[in-house]
């Protein structure tokens, strides 16, 4: 069985020979069982990393952001302070950045949930990856999360950046960027999910197709 051929780029016969550490495979054969097994289990691995730190991330956020844009604001509600333009740039380029990290991380975990699926195929089970449950209501998922949070941290630190200008303006811009951002995440995640049915069903058809009729000779 052709495992390597499903796993595609992701996995190449290289990889698989030398994630193993007891000897390599000569190069053009297909990996053993063992090896296998053993790129299955440093997929899990690091895809349980990533998301543990995502969750992290998307849990510490908001609460740091909120205490400090709510202690400044607090001091004196009525007039802007001049450490608000500094403080709420470093805090806009932190959450920029953060937020890039995190888009790179969907894709990562995106990569690894197609090579972990592609192996539980091959195998003929359902594992967390072939299994893992669809988005809820055909949106709520991880990158929603992510949709909500970072574009609601800085909304924040756009707020400070923007109130010593006109603090109702700032108010406006803050709500309509929040606005934009969100429905822009919210609409690729829907994308997001379209494909990964598709893919599904897709894959469940080669499965019917190859599987033989009953009676019939493999």
């Amino acid at each position: 069985m052709r495992i390597v051929a499903g796993l595609g780029r992701l996995v190449p016969r290289r990889r698989c020979a030398a994630a193993v550490g007891n000897g390599q495979a000569p190069q053009g054969a297909d990996p053993t069982p063992d090896q296998v097994k053993a790129v299955y289990q440093e997929i899990c691995l690091s895809y349980r990393a990533i998301d543990d730190f995502r969750a992290k991330l998307l849990s510490l956020l908001p609460a740091v952001s909120g205490v400090g844009v709510g202690v400044l604001l607090g001091k004196d509600p009525g007039e802007p302070e001049p450490l608000w333009l500094p403080i709420g740039l470093f805090g806009t380029v932190v959450t920029l950045g953060l937020f890039a990290y995190e888009l790179y991380g969907v894709q990562k975990c995106g990569g690894l949930i197609a090579a972990g699926r592609r192996i539980e195929q091959n195998w003929n089970c359902v594992g967390q990856f072939d299994g893992r449950p669809h988005a809820l209501a055909g949106l709520v998922n991880e990158p929603f999360a992510a949709a909500l949070v970072y574009p609601a941290v800085l909304a924040g630190w756009m707020y400070l950046v923007l109130a010593d200008w006109s603090e109702r303006g700032a108010a406006i811009i803050v709500v309509g960027l929040f606005g934009g951002l969100f429905v822009s995440g919210s609409s690729l995640c829907v994308r997001m999910h379209l494909r990964d049915t598709r893919e599904r069903e897709a894959e469940a058809a080669r499965r019917h197709v190859a599987r033989p009729e009953p009676g019939t000779a493999p």
